[in-house]
């Protein structure tokens, strides 16, 4: 199991769903260094980086998300993946606040176009008007 406390894990998570997140800074110091080594861990894409991905996210998709978009994105750089932000202190508790972000925008993956089947030649009006016709007239002999 991937040594990382929950609320860390929690805090990956949410960043890999939603590409950035706002949280105090103390905690955002702690989920970038750790954002960074995980991403610089699984540039290789070795098995055991995926096993440790695998272990460490939650949820199927954000583990498929992070190995498939997030870290091929990131392939070319050799450091500072994340980026912290100052906001202003929260209302509530002044405590200081933070938004931690990737510093590349990460691209969604493309959903796949639903194959439609493919559409029949129409005939031309007018030979449709003219079998109409025939069979109305066959109608009236009978």
């Amino acid at each position: 199991m991937v040594s990382f406390p929950a609320p860390v894990r929690q805090l990956l998570n949410s960043l890999v769903a939603h590409n950035k997140i706002v949280t105090t800074e103390s905690q955002a110091k702690i989920l970038k260094r750790e954002a960074e080594r995980l991403i610089s861990r699984s540039k290789r894409l070795d098995l055991t980086a995926r096993r440790r991905a695998l272990a460490l996210f939650s949820e199927k998709e954000s583990s498929a998300k992070f190995l498939e978009q997030i870290v091929p994105q990131f392939r070319e750089r050799v450091g500072g993946y994340v980026r912290v932000v100052k906001l202003p202190s929260r209302r509530g508790d002044r405590a200081p606040l933070a938004r931690v972000e990737f510093v590349e925008k990460i691209e969604e993956a493309k959903a796949a176009k639903p194959v439609s089947p493919p559409v029949k030649a129409e005939k031309p009006v007018k030979e449709e008007a003219q079998n109409v016709k025939d069979a109305t007239k066959r109608k009236q002999r009978s």
